[in-house]
């Protein structure tokens, strides 16, 4: 009798647990079941936002689907993602990880051509995790105040429910990054992970991946599709995105730096006939003197100031480096790599370096100072002594980094130190790296997981469907959440609060290699800023503001966003009622608590 009732305990029927949590976090397939129930995230209006419904095995058939959030409006299109794994063999770093990571984003239907793809059904494995991404974008005229709906999840033999609040904020993000970006793209990628090779087929692609990251805040910079100097076929295909024109859904989103990819006598005239010179630049050498001698700088330079005196040189470097080879004159955007604008102890750029760099900035209106990571943020010669890590591989720990094995919030903390710094653009050498082998199964190159790539190819074959799409890695998805951070950051210092967006972005990451930190504490430090542009904007109805995304629960899912105060069952939009009178009540309180992570 006790071995029949232990058979049909409540226990022993659960065998599968449905649970939330936030989209800063990456759920391994060894993660065990929280209790954490109900998804309830926060936005402005034009932005994306997120959160995770995983399910704990053993379960097979797995499908999900979402309805309409409803409110002072409706909010559809509601996205869902199936968690594709990584098997991490070999930790990017000292604090990387091995084991199955979660990366690549598998649409149930598309967003580019909306076809189902084969995100569902999966199977979890007994004892094991699969994580599934929820996404929506708020509509840039969506009324503020509370919305509600539900993700079902079903399975062989169960279903569970998960209901979801959004809380729109009355304030809305522009289309267009404010933030530059530089992303690299090179060619013959698409050839090797599509089978393409003519022409028109590689730039048809190449344009899909355009916008797809401008729909991520990103601008790809380096257009190579083969077509060389041919100024009509580019502007066809690309000028679009250059104009705010292309099929996005952030409505009216630009490029927000283009690279001279051809013949600077014919490139620079054609992009000042279109008005679109604000934005070109000639990458004039990468990494002096790896890539090319000191000398060859302010030949290429001239050559590019004298087709047009608008176009702006780029180099990547340090102000010291360029003055000392005495090349300063002819560059008008430095960037140095992040190490280099706040080093740790015992560098030559040990503590904040931005200052030495504004005598130079405040001599001609287009010199500008960018930032890039790089495989500087995790070693970038791999072999790391775990029992025994020396100074070196010390050094290379807190970076913001892309890796797929370091942490969300890292992969999401390089716009908050772009705006810490005071910079104007980011860069970054390669989106697209392992695409000539397989990026599905093993991304490793420089020492880390994923340095360079943050794309997927979405073939037919991977994904089912009939085109061939982008696919996003989450680490694309934390890079746009952190551009979006910069956003309300920058709008919280338009609106007259530099001081405090400076203070709450220096509380968060006090230094550029103290980017480990708990999504709690970046969850706080955006809630922060979201009550203080309310306030200062004069915005109101926005309901139970709560913090700035997350799924509330039981305090270990992030959401506790803004403390102890947002969990349980008292989140916004249950009755519990943390309004906005609170919120801003709050941000007091939390500038006083400087918790950092040592």
């Amino acid at each position: 009798m006790l071995a029949a009732l232990a058979t049909f305990s409540p226990a022993a029927a659960s065998a599968v647990d449905v649970w939330v949590t936030h989209s800063t976090e990456k759920i391994q397939a060894n993660a065990s079941a929280r209790t954490t129930a109900a998804a309830k995230i926060a936005a402005a209006r034009n932005e994306f936002e997120a959160f995770q419904v995983v399910v704990t095995g053993s379960a097979s058939n797995v499908r999900a689907t979402a309805t309409d959030l409803t409110g002072p409006g409706k909010i559809g299109n509601v996205r869902l993602y199936r968690e594709a794994l990584m098997n991490i063999t070999s930790p990017s770093g000292a604090d990387g990880a091995i084991g199955e990571f979660p990366d690549g984003l598998v649409p149930d239907v598309d967003e580019t051509y909306g076809e189902r793809r084969n995100a569902f059904p999966f199977t979890v494995p007994a004892g094991e995790s699969r994580a599934i991404w929820v996404e929506v974008l708020v509509p840039a005229d969506a009324a503020a105040g509370d919305y509600t709906g539900t993700v079902h999840v079903t399975w062989d033999g169960g279903a569970k429910d998960v209901p979801v609040t959004l809380t729109v904020w009355p304030f809305t993000l522009p289309s267009s990054a404010s933030l530059k970006t530089a992303f690299g793209f090179t060619w013959g990628a698409l050839n090797s992970a599509f089978g393409v090779s003519s022409l028109d087929d590689i730039a048809a692609l190449r344009d899909l991946y355009n916008r797809f990251a401008l729909d991520h805040r990103l601008t790809l910079s380096h257009i190579d599709d083969g077509g060389g100097n041919d100024m009509t076929h580019f502007a066809s295909v690309y000028g679009p995105s250059i104009d705010g024109t292309a099929a996005t859904h952030l409505p009216g989103a630009k490029m927000t730096a283009v690279e001279m990819m051809g013949d600077v006598g014919t490139w620079s005239p054609f992009f000042a006939q279109r008005g679109w010179s604000d934005r070109l630049f000639q990458y004039t050498c990468d990494e002096p003197p790896l890539t090319c001698a000191w000398s060859d700088i302010p030949t290429r330079a001239a050559a590019a100031h004298g087709a047009n005196p608008s176009v702006r040189t780029l180099v990547t470097t340090t102000i010291q480096e360029a003055t000392a080879q005495g090349v300063l004159s002819s560059i008008d955007i430095l960037v140095p790599v992040i190490n280099y604008l706040d080093d740790k102890s015992g560098s030559t750029f040990t503590g904040e370096q931005r200052g030495n760099y504004d005598s130079w900035l405040a001599g001609s209106a287009k010199r500008e100072l960018w930032t890039y990571e790089s495989c500087m943020s995790h070693g970038c010669g791999g072999g790391v002594n775990f029992g025994n890590p020396s100074a070196s591989d010390l050094y290379f720990t807190g970076w913001p980094s892309y890796a797929i094995d370091a942490t969300a919030v890292r992969n999401r903390a390089l716009e908050w130190l772009s705006f810490r710094y005071h910079l104007t653009g980011e860069l970054y050498y390669e989106t697209v790296e392992a695409f000539r082998a397989d990026p599905w199964t093993s991304q490793w190159a420089f020492g880390g997981n994923g340095d360079g790539t943050l794309f997927y190819p979405g073939t037919t074959a991977r994904i089912g469907g009939s085109h061939p799409v982008p696919v996003a890695s989450i680490r694309l998805k934390m890079i746009r959440e952190g551009m979006e951070d910069y956003e309300y950051l920058k709008l919280l210092s338009d609106l007259g609060g530099e001081a405090d967006a400076q203070a709450i972005a220096a509380n968060l990451f006090p230094h550029a290699y103290d980017t480990a930190k708990s999504a709690d504490d970046l969850f706080a430090a955006r809630a922060q800023l979201a009550a203080l542009i309310v306030k200062r904007s004069g915005g109101g109805g926005a309901g139970a503001i709560a913090g700035s995304g997350g799924a509330a629960g039981d305090g270990s899912s992030g959401i506790a966003a803004v403390g102890s105060v947002h969990a349980g069952s008292a989140g916004c939009g249950t009755g519990g009622g943390f309004g906005l009178a609170a919120l801003l009540g709050l941000t007091g309180a939390l500038r006083l608590r400087r918790r950092r992570s040592r």
